[in-house]
């Protein structure tokens, strides 16, 4: 399939045509690269969901585990709809913005906050985002209005929270800045966000205008892992499968069916539903790739499509209802009869 297409339990991927060695060399590889990377779409795009609209970046270099999975977060999250990462060399090797704020060190390491606050607009004089939690919030706002009138950059701002009752402090915050004559000023906030921290945010109404997702999302830390295969369907031209007790596979080549009625796994020669459109498309023939690459706004663009495609008991972030795909008339008659062969041949019948 893909990328950016959402999928269901059960539905294949993507489908190997090998000898046998080929086709277990690169399994290891393959259900890395896969399983990783569909783990923390599903976290990102639950994400993106509770945001409503408002900015997400990706905050998660510093404790994703190691350095290749933060790359892979970076990309993924910018997939589903995360708007830049604080990871650069991630920007500069996938083309997706870069953001981030001073950090707390910074300020401490100045005499004063004011002092601190001015050096760094200096440095980023088109956009700046100040951290005002490092000693009092409240404080450290009026500080950041102070700077902002004397060096005249009300347009160019935000201010960034970091900790404590982000709900209370970001109202406090807002109050100060409108009272100033900075409603344009943004609130930023971040400090172990996930999907369920800035969806009560955002239904308790605070003036948050974008959130930096970090640990929990770059681990995926409420379901690290995602338990996807890779089986044997079909060996010298002869449908196989497995039969163990809660493992069982579907035999055959298969393709996936999305139409009006929701999806349906089947036969990959059988002609597909009306109006449905089959998911997995050819890549590579003959280890060529026969298709360019896409690039990471047309995933992005489909991933969109498929998600606001979604039933909405299936986007809640509580006691989500996804769409189970319907298995076809051919595949699930073609299962009986390789299940019942495979019995026969083992001697079980």
């Amino acid at each position: 399939m893909p990328e950016g297409r959402v999928v269901l339990a059960d539905e294949p991927l993507l489908e190997v045509t090998a000898p046998i060695p080929v086709a277990q060399l690169v399994e290891t590889y393959l259900l890395n690269v896969v399983t990783f990377q569909t783990t923390i779409a599903s976290k990102a795009a639950r994400c993106v969901i509770a945001a409503r609209g408002k900015d997400l970046v990706d905050f998660s270099f510093r404790r994703t585990q190691g350095v290749d999975a933060a790359m892979a977060v970076a990309r993924t999250t910018a997939m589903v709809g995360f708007v830049a990462t604080s990871n650069v060399e991630a920007g500069r090797r996938y083309g997706i913005p870069v953001a981030g704020t001073m950090a707390h060190s910074y300020v401490e390491a100045f005499p004063s906050e004011k002092e601190a606050f001015a050096a760094f607009a200096a440095d980023h004089p088109t956009r700046t985002t100040f951290l005002v939690d490092t000693y009092d919030t409240a404080n450290g706002v009026r500080t950041a209005i102070e700077v902002i009138r004397e060096l005249g950059l009300a347009d160019r701002l935000g201010i960034r929270l970091d900790s404590g009752d982000l709900d209370a402090l970001s109202r406090e915050a807002r109050r100060i800045l409108d009272e100033a004559g900075l409603p344009n000023v943004r609130i930023f906030a971040s400090g172990g966000l996930d999907e369920m921290d800035v969806d009560r945010l955002v239904r308790a109404g605070a003036p948050i205008d974008a959130f930096g997702i970090g640990t929990k999302m770059g681990t995926s830390a409420d379901a690290p892992y995602l338990d996807s295969v890779y089986k044997l369907v079909e060996f010298d031209g002869r449908p196989v499968l497995k039969l163990s007790a809660e493992k069982a596979t579907l035999p055959g080549r298969k393709q996936v069916f999305r139409g009006p009625e929701g999806d349906v796994i089947g036969l990959r020669e059988e002609p597909a539903p009306e109006g449905a459109e089959p998911l997995l498309v050819p890549v590579m023939r003959e280890g060529r790739r026969v298709v360019p690459p896409e690039t990471l706004e047309e995933a992005r663009a489909r991933f969109r499509r498929d998600l606001e495609r979604l039933p909405e008991e299936a986007r809640r972030l509580t006691n989500p209802r996804p769409p189970t795909a319907r298995i076809s008339e051919r595949l699930r008659a073609l299962t009986g009869e390789v299940r019942q062969r495979t019995l026969r041949r083992v001697g079980v019948l």
